[in-house]
């Protein structure tokens, strides 16, 4: 878990220093990291809610009420912590304050079953980019927040509302699926190499599944022809088939959900980007078993292990502008500072500063309530 949880910071490390596509095509970031690491970021954290909720038992009554006022609270510091990083003012489309509002509506889905729950997954990748693409020219509500912060939930909340759930790089309506994947994933036996190996194989056919089934509708039954024709775009056809396949601005014909641009939201992205994080998920469950493997992944793994920490972190120094002069230094100086953070950490402490900060929080609501004193035995409710 610590290792996919470090693979996709990383990833979203470098979707910040790097370009996704230049006038030369995409770039490995755009390849590799674009979108599926965010998608990797929200799945684990599906699976760790999964854990936090009682894993492969699924809770009732008082305890699944005190894993649902955990949850808020974690939610409620996480949200905090993202508005606050708005005022750094770095520019970047900080993920927390949506993790707040995904981990808020996870609660309802805490007492569903993994079939029912990859059901939901499913529905929401087909609902959800279809809703995207039905709105993408409807005046909804949505802030020109830029980075949002506590200025913008009071002067603009509806703005606020509208670009976590329908707007922004991680909308809700999308997203959600990726965290119902995770906890889904999170109530099997994830200590099971069966298991691990078919979340790795699975995913790597989705994934290529997916890109393949894209490339037959944009060209042997000529998806791509008409985007172009529909949008009326001029220019060489291979740099418009470029830029349609790697960095769309939306499209009013309905191929546009063939695409399988990363970001775009569209049924493609999202099945790709599902396939990647899961097979992201069943490779780090595979590998963290060999014992040499792990002790070089050791460091990535310190790095999983407070994501919160050092992504907050790196959003500072990104608005202070370490390394700004070249993006190869940025991001190295991200990447082994944070692994060397982080192993010096577990050294002194389990848990990252911040992680420590909401995870006792957090257990302590989750503790109230199950203190909390019985409804006096034998009473009945008769309204």
């Amino acid at each position: 878990m610590d290792l996919a949880r470090g693979l996709a910071l990383f990833g979203m490390m470098a979707k910040h220093v790097f370009e996704d596509v230049t006038a030369n095509g995409p770039t490995a970031t755009g390849i590799i990291a674009s979108g599926r690491s965010a998608t990797t970021f929200v799945l684990v954290a599906g699976v760790s809610l999964a854990f936090l909720s009682g894993g492969r038992r699924i809770l009732h009554g008082r305890p699944r009420r005190a894993a649902a006022v955990g949850l808020a609270v974690r939610a409620l510091l996480i949200g905090t912590i993202g508005l606050l990083l708005g005022y750094a003012g770095s520019g970047l489309e900080v993920i927390l304050a949506y993790y707040a509002v995904f981990f808020l509506l996870a609660i309802p889905l805490l007492g569903l079953r993994p079939r029912t729950l990859g059901f939901l997954t499913a529905a929401i990748i087909v609902l959800g980019s279809v809703l995207m693409f039905a709105t993408d020219n409807v005046d909804l509500p949505d802030a020109d927040i830029g980075d949002p912060s506590f200025t913008t939930l009071v002067t603009d909340p509806l703005g606020l509302l509208g670009e976590i759930l329908a707007g922004g790089d991680y909308p809700a309506v999308v997203y959600m699926a990726y965290l119902c994947a995770g906890l889904a994933i999170g109530r099997l036996d994830l200590t099971s190499r069966r298991v691990a190996g078919w979340l790795f194989g699975g995913g790597v056919a989705l994934a290529v599944a997916t890109q393949v089934a894209s490339r037959v509708m944009l060209y042997p039954l000529g998806g791509l022809d008409r985007l172009i024709a529909a949008d009326g775009l001029r220019g060489d056809r291979a740099q418009i088939a470029t830029t349609l396949l790697w960095a769309p601005e939306g499209s009013s014909s309905w191929w546009y959900l063939a695409l399988p641009a990363p970001h775009s939201h569209t049924t493609f992205d999202a099945l790709n980007s599902v396939g990647s994080a899961m097979a992201v998920l069943g490779a780090s469950l595979l590998l963290t078993r060999i014992s040499a493997l792990r002790r070089v992944l050791a460091p990535v793994e310190a790095a999983g292990a407070m994501t919160l920490t050092l992504y907050s972190a790196h959003v500072l120094l990104v608005a202070v502008g370490v390394f700004e002069d070249s993006e190869a230094v940025q991001y190295l100086f991200f990447v082994v500072s944070a692994m060397v953070f982080a192993v010096l950490w577990r050294h002194w402490r389990a848990q990252g500063p911040l992680e420590e900060l909401v995870g006792r929080a957090a257990g302590r609501a989750r503790q109230a309530v199950l203190n909390s004193p019985a409804s006096p035995a034998g009473a009945v409710d008769r309204r």
